[in-house]
């Protein structure tokens, strides 16, 4: 263990500094924009000092964790004077460690962590990180640093592609961000059926929370259900009618999930690639 600096201590970054402490970390230099939002951020984390410099707060640190968005990490990471042979690591998804690669030319190791859960609330994402899977890739230093603090927390670390990483963030959105606006959109198609909003949560929360725990218990395809699945083109046909007459807007990411859904289907072989035809034609009929 060494002592770790928080460069940008949002939510990302205060859960992971808490769940650091907990863990044994010793939490140094905690920055953010402004001093009042670092004393907070040491508050929530229980350990650390507060600096509105992202330098003076990463100068003695052995890790420093740049958890700032996306667009600020390089900016940030070049700025920084770290001690040779500190590991400076990013937590964006979408970037590899070669954002950080100026930091090489001091002395220091370039990685990634970048950890698969919502950190909305940072609170919660503390307490429960233990179990959470954790992208890292990065320098050979770096990444043997982070594989340690991610088991100290308790999470599972998990090698990534650097020259691949928006393809696996992209994936990481569908099972997240997009998780959350089909859900919308299933919520919408409830509402224009004469189903008050506040009524469809509960049983929409209810059939999505079922499919998850059939993934897990069966995996996929195993888990698939639902018309594609019983090769049931007449329902497509009314669901892509009643959507271009009432939820136009719906209709191109109904489509493209029909289309991927009869890919899955084909694997689990409940239809066949004539059925797989005919149900992607109802997307593309007029």
């Amino acid at each position: 263990m060494g002592l770790v600096a928080i460069i940008g201590a949002g939510h990302t970054g205060r859960a992971l500094g808490r769940a650091l402490a907990r863990a044994g970390w010793e939490i140094g230099g905690v920055s953010c924009r402004t001093p009042a939002r670092a004393r907070e951020a040491v508050a929530f984390i229980g350990s650390g000092r507060p600096f509105d410099d992202p330098v003076r707060a990463a100068a003695e640190a052995d890790v420093v964790l740049v958890t700032v968005p996306d667009g600020a990490v390089a900016q940030v990471g070049a700025s920084l004077r770290p001690t040779s042979g500190a590991v400076i690591a990013h937590t964006c998804g979408a970037l590899s460690a070669e954002v950080l690669a100026p930091v090489r030319a001091r002395g220091a190791h370039a990685g990634a962590l970048h950890p698969l859960r919502s950190f909305a609330d940072p609170a919660l994402a503390a307490e429960r990180f233990p179990g959470t899977w954790c992208a890292v890739d990065g320098d050979p230093a770096a990444v043997t640093c982070l594989e340690s603090m991610v088991r100290a927390v308790g999470g599972i670390p998990m090698r990534v592609d650097s020259a691949r990483k928006p393809l696996y963030h992209a994936g990481a959105v569908f099972a997240s961000n997009y998780l959350v606006a089909i859900l919308e959109a299933a919520l919408r198609l409830f509402e224009a059926a004469g189903v008050d909003r506040a009524v469809a949560k509960e049983p929409l929360r209810n059939l999505a929370r079922g499919a998850l725990e059939n993934v897990e218990r069966v995996g996929i395809p195993a888990a698939l259900t639902g018309p594609i699945d019983r090769g049931d083109v007449d329902t497509v046909r009314a669901h892509v009618a009643a959507l271009r007459e009432a939820a136009p807007g719906l209709h191109e990411a109904y489509a493209a999930l029909a289309r991927l859904t009869c890919e899955v289907a084909l694997a689990k072989g409940t239809i066949d690639a004539p059925v797989a035809e005919r149900i992607n034609a109802e997307m593309r009929s007029p």
